[in-house]
């Protein structure tokens, strides 16, 4: 049997580097079937003239309720995604001393389950990153290509079958996967009032990889343990939320 050919879609939200500008960093992927591209690619295009922009970077539209249409829009296509959380503040220097390190480890992780989730609906993959307009770019591809895909631990290297970079803004489904991880960004980064905004990431929740039913630790994981939030942190951190 042929395996179904899809597109995996790799963005981020947030700022890595220890000790300063965010709290959270996600990475996420959005795996898209090539049969739903163009469904998905004319939603985004009347998402964007209702809007008047030439491109949608989640983080720029700061009005609530702009935000609010494009996420509802979006939702109703056929995606899957898969989030890695990092908390800046937990980081480890002693085991990862730099960014570039804690970087290649988070994305080790998400290609992981990416990995699972195309072995277990018979798909396979090209990857497309969102380029950072640096020699980096290139690194990562290297490190992907000759590390990461071969990890043993993938089981299945073979379900990916490329890896390419482009720039988001010129490249309309890498800004479906820069609203998905931004909106899981904004479920857990304080704001300058106090608070957390959940609402875009439970309105695109049910796109979130399922292994048995379960989203924990594949559809969505904490890099480790203690970077998981106490019960009930990011509760009390919502507007929306009853005593």
């Amino acid at each position: 049997m042929c395996a179904i050919p899809c597109t995996v879609y790799i963005d981020e939200a947030g700022d890595l580097g220890a000790n300063r500008g965010t709290q959270w960093f996600v990475l996420t992927a959005v795996i898209v079937d090539r049969s739903e591209e163009a469904a998905i690619r004319a939603n985004l295009k009347s998402i964007k003239q209702k809007l008047n922009v030439q491109a949608i970077h989640f983080r720029t539209v700061k009005d609530f309720n702009r935000r609010g249409y494009i996420v509802k829009e979006l939702s109703t296509n056929n995606f899957t995604c898969v989030h890695i959380l990092f908390d800046t503040k937990q980081f480890d220097k002693a085991k990862m001393p730099t960014d570039l390190l804690a970087y290649n480890y988070i994305c080790r992780y998400l290609l992981e389950r990416v990995s699972w989730f195309l072995r277990d609906t018979g798909r396979e993959g090209k990857i497309i990153l969102s380029s950072r307009g640096t020699s980096r770019d290139a690194d990562l591809i290297k490190y992907i290509q000759d590390k990461l895909i071969p990890y043993s631990n993938n089981q299945v290297s073979h379900v990916f079958t490329g890896i390419d970079c482009k720039q988001a803004s010129s490249w309309d489904m890498l800004q479906l996967a820069d609203v998905c991880a931004t909106s899981m960004f904004y479920s857990h980064e304080v704001n300058g009032y106090g608070m957390v905004i959940p609402c875009f990431a439970i309105k695109l929740w049910e796109k979130n990889y399922r292994h048995n039913g379960k989203i924990d630790r594949y559809g969505m994981k904490y890099f480790n343990d203690k970077m998981k939030p106490a019960n009930g942190i990011l509760q009390s951190l919502k507007l929306c939320n009853r005593e």
